[in-house]
């Protein structure tokens, strides 16, 4: 229920001041609880983005108070490392360079670098080593993009 109710608060704060919720963690942090939250618009965001948007949260979740006790609001950008945690998310990364941490090895590796070239159904079809190869969703522990500079 915490969820539902983060997820249409978070998007009703953001979404009048251009920005989408890429991401969302709410986690213990010592005694305390940490929301973290990674905003995103085209062209990137900046600080005083990080900056606007947490104002404009934390004044929403001050007068609907949906987190019981104490927490630590953190509002920052997804990076150009961005992980990868929704279907959505791998679709925005094709083309590009990924890690995965699997559940099941694929090729006999738990760790893969891998270039992202499709996403089928609940599957992403990933580069690897030459060989193309079928990774289901539900089998990727962690993901994120690989910075690669331009030139490189």
């Amino acid at each position: 229920m915490i969820r539902e109710k983060l997820d249409s608060l978070l998007k009703r704060a953001l979404e009048p001041l251009g920005y989408e919720v890429y991401h969302w963690e709410l986690t213990w942090q010592g005694r305390k609880r940490k929301l973290v939250i990674y905003i995103d618009r085209p062209g990137g965001v900046t600080l005083d983005d990080c900056v606007r948007a947490s104002r404009a949260i934390d004044a929403l979740l001050e007068v609907e108070d949906p987190i019981p006790g104490s927490y630590v609001l953190e509002v920052s950008s997804p990076g150009v490392e961005r992980g990868l945690w929704e279907k959505w998310h791998y679709e925005r990364a094709l083309g590009k360079m990924i890690k995965l941490d699997l559940a099941k090895p694929v090729e006999g590796k738990r760790r893969l670098r891998a270039v992202l070239h499709r996403v089928v159904d609940d599957e992403v079809e990933l580069e690897v080593e030459g060989k193309v190869v079928s990774v289901p969703l539900g089998d990727i522990i962690k993901a994120h993009v690989v910075y690669i500079p331009e030139g490189s």
